[in-house]
């Protein structure tokens, strides 16, 4: 019998507790289930794609948390009883083309050389939740803890991580360079200069692998369709522009280029909405043709600033991921004095 991603996270749902930061690492690992195991990178994951990521690797623990990732639902339309505006193709999109014209402008820079984030499922409040906290600064570097003190111990072991500096990179490229070369820069953009994986290779090894744990005879998986093949690249692209944007969320250049790479995918809906009260913009982009997958983000109608986002995943329950950030140096962080 074929092993697919549903039976890996039945099988495992009486596994171990997770760590903290597991929903978002158990995203990438619902994901990887699909695709490929690469070889992981130092840092821990963040967010999710298919095969081309960095990741823990496909643990029980994360799988059991991937059952519990879940849905957003965005609070309101922009106008009640009424269906938000939306469009889908037929051109770079017009409600992110008015919003990256609003701050591409360059403005004077806001205090500080880092941002501080924390993630949780209050669209109100910045408690530090399951999810711990993150330190980006200005120069990409990443770093996160479950706490205070223990970010403080990260910075002091300079056990920060690099890799989101090539997103950023290619968000600011986007800014005014091609935007063909800039998406096609961004789907490989979590992927270490030089490297050349091989996905599929990874998938059957993978699989059989669990086939010969459970005793059962390995079934190879179907060659991926052409639409199939194409989606996966469009998630690629997606979850690299979300973790540019997640990354420096006060840059507006980077905040511009992740919109305008993202006002030109054809699959991704786009409706003005409000969330807490607050006007925001609303973005989804699906891959029905790899397992009914779809990742909703949420930003500010104002600055294009990260608000929520979330996975959709088939039989599994609703939850929402909220972002807060604030500037901060990283010389207070170091001492203590945030």
């Amino acid at each position: 019998m074929m092993v697919d991603e549903m039976d890996l996270l039945r099988d495992v749902r009486d596994a171990e507790s997770v760590r903290p930061r597991a929903f978002e690492d158990a995203r990438t690992a619902l994901r990887a289930a699909m695709a490929a195991a690469e070889a992981p990178e130092s840092a821990p994951v963040r967010r999710a794609r298919w095969s081309r990521r960095r990741t823990v690797g496909l643990s029980a623990a994360a799988l059991v948390a991937a059952s519990a990732a879940a849905a957003l639902v965005v609070t309101s339309a922009s106008t009640p009883g009424a269906p938000p505006a939306t469009t889908t193709s037929g051109g770079a999109n017009p409600i992110l083309t008015e919003l990256v014209s609003e701050i591409t402008p360059l403005r004077a820079a806001e205090p500080g050389d880092a941002t501080l984030a924390v993630r949780n499922q209050s669209p109100t409040s910045d408690a530090i939740a399951g999810n711990g906290i993150d330190l980006y600064t200005d120069d990409g570097t990443y770093y996160w803890a479950n706490d205070k003190s223990a970010l403080r111990r990260a910075i002091k072991r300079n056990a920060g991580d690099e890799s989101f500096k090539r997103r950023i990179a290619v968000a600011l490229f986007a800014v005014k360079g091609d935007l063909g070369t800039a998406r096609a820069r961004m789907a490989v953009a979590n992927l270490a200069p030089g490297t050349n994986p091989d996905p599929e290779r990874a998938l059957r090894e993978k699989l059989k692998s669990i086939a010969k744990e459970r005793g059962e005879k390995y079934v190879p998986p179907k060659p991926r369709t052409p639409e199939e093949k194409k989606q996966i690249t469009d998630n690629h692209i997606w979850s690299n522009s979300i973790d540019a944007l997640v990354a420096a969320p006060k840059n507006p250049q980077v905040r511009a280029g992740v919109l305008r790479i993202m006002a030109t995918m054809p699959n991704v809906k786009v409706s003005k909405t409000t969330t807490a009260g607050r006007a925001t913009i609303t973005l989804t982009d699906s891959w029905p043709a790899n397992g009914n997958f779809a990742e909703t983000l949420v930003v500010d109608a104002r600055t294009g600033q990260p608000v929520a986002l979330t996975a959709v995943a088939p039989d599994t329950p609703s939850r929402t991921i909220y972002y807060h950030t604030s500037r901060v140096t990283f010389a207070d962080v170091k001492a203590g004095k945030f």
